[in-house]
């Protein structure tokens, strides 16, 4: 289950990534008035701050996960948990 979760979430920041990439773009292109531009430049600048927290949590909980099996051998713990 943890690794469906890791999976989706990282796919999650990947097509954020290419969004945030996609919207740097159109702001280049110059179709937009100064307020859209600045508005537009901001909520960049948060998406990429919230993407940049939820790669590092999963990195994290992806790294946690991958240490349960030893940690369950090294404490006596023999069953699976659900």
């Amino acid at each position: 289950m943890f690794d469906i979760i890791i999976r989706s979430a990282l796919d999650i920041v990947g097509r954020t990534e290419g969004l945030i990439d996609a919207m740097r773009r159109v702001l280049q292109s110059d179709d937009l008035d100064e307020v859209q531009v600045y508005e537009l430049d901001y909520e960049i600048e948060r998406l990429g701050d919230v993407v940049f927290n939820v790669d590092e949590a999963v990195r994290s909980l992806a790294r946690t996960v991958e240490c349960w099996p030893q940690t369950a051998l090294a404490h006596g713990i023999r069953r699976t948990l659900h």
